[in-house]
């Protein structure tokens, strides 16, 4: 699956997010390098040092691509350490087949528009790039 820009693909995960029928949930990014992304997926944007539910709370972390397997392994491990009840969602629009089911693994929910097993680059799956 080829994007023709971050903005499609972030509306087609937005709306992939909104099909899974999530309510009042709270979107985050990993890396700095997402940041622009995330932003183009949800308007309200929070920094996670800005999180502190005080109820269960669904978090979704929104991502290009960029971030690795590890790296989501790390942060959600930080969210479950200090706010265990956080229902977590990885939301991105392509990722590598060979991630699949550790990212799977690290969190409540993934949703994904793409996943393949080719996967070298976040750049290879968008005509353009943001």
């Amino acid at each position: 699956m080829i994007f023709k820009n971050y903005l499609e693909a972030a509306n087609l995960l937005a709306a992939k997010i909104k099909e899974e029928g999530i309510t009042n949930p709270i979107f985050t990014y990993i890396s700095p390098e997402s940041k622009n992304f995330a932003s183009l997926v949800s308007p309200s944007l929070i920094s996670f040092s800005d999180f502190k539910p005080t109820n269960p709370t669904t978090l979704v972390i929104l991502d290009n691509g960029s971030t690795n397997a590890v790296e989501y392994n790390e942060f959600t491990d930080r969210i479950r350490k200090k706010y265990p009840t956080t229902n977590i969602i990885i939301a991105i629009p392509v990722i590598p087949e060979s991630e699949k089911n550790t990212l799977e693994s690290v969190c409540d929910t993934l949703i994904y528009l793409h996943s393949d097993p080719y996967f070298f680059s976040v750049d290879q799956f968008f005509e353009k790039k943001l």
